[in-house]
């Protein structure tokens, strides 16, 4: 039987949902978690350590929108506020690099060095709410490695889900290595891939008949699965 520790069970309980992929699920809690943190009631961002980061990392566009339809807007507003006299400092110092000069036809191409192009690039691989889920997610993976090695039932839990998702199947295949142990690595990615493969080949077959059933030569056949196919294809 297993037994339930607090750091499995966030574990347990994704796998145990009737779901495409129960990484996604433990990825969507952890969201909500950290957009709580930045601006859901006694949010992180008054504490002036915190807001310096989020000042110094900004948000990704997807959490952006999230964060606006939260109803604390004046609280979003002066975390933008913040961050927006930052970028406006470091641009107003990286402008003031001498500018780059065109391109010889004879000369192989190259990017001239930029401050400006430097500074907007390393800001748009920066996102405080990404920094924070990430910060927890990896050590998720590694407690479904542990389950794994240590609880037969969950080993036949992992067995029988419904897969996984691109992303999150290949998360869990290049880690693998790194956290299981010879006895369980092959048993592991041997389970992996059926159950990714067999389950996007379900899905594809949903949405193969969807398909059909938009041919008036269907319409008096049954859906079968088909009616969700589309979203269960956008969540693989």
């Amino acid at each position: 039987m297993m037994r339930e520790k607090i750091y499995t069970i966030p574990i347990h309980d994704a796998f145990a949902q009737d779901c495409e992929c129960p990484v996604c699920v433990m990825y969507r809690k952890l969201e909500e978690n950290a957009i709580r943190y930045t601006i859901g009631p006694g949010a992180s961002y008054m504490e002036e350590d915190i807001r310096a980061q989020m000042d110094e990392q900004g948000f990704c566009q997807k959490h952006l929108r999230t964060l606006y339809e939260y109803p604390n807007k004046t609280g979003l507003a002066m975390m933008l506020k913040t961050h927006m006299d930052r970028t406006i400092r470091e641009l107003e110092k990286a402008a003031k690099a001498p500018l780059p000069g065109p391109n010889s036809m004879f000369k192989k191409k190259v990017r001239p060095a930029s401050p400006v192009i430097d500074f907007i690039e390393e800001q748009e691989k920066k996102c405080f709410v990404c920094g924070y889920i990430n910060q927890t997610f990896e050590s998720y993976l590694m407690t479904v490695f542990y389950l794994y090695e240590r609880e037969e039932e969950f080993r036949q839990q992992f067995a029988g889900t419904k897969g996984f998702c691109t992303g999150h199947y290949k998360n869990l295949f290049e880690l693998a290595p790194r956290y299981l142990n010879k006895k369980h690595l092959e048993s592991f990615l041997g389970q992996l891939n059926e159950s990714y493969l067999d389950n996007f080949k379900r899905v594809r077959d949903d949405v193969e008949w969807f398909i059909c059933k938009n041919d008036y030569r269907y319409q008096e056949e049954p859906w079968k699965n088909a009616r969700d196919s589309l979203q269960r294809a956008l969540t693989k």
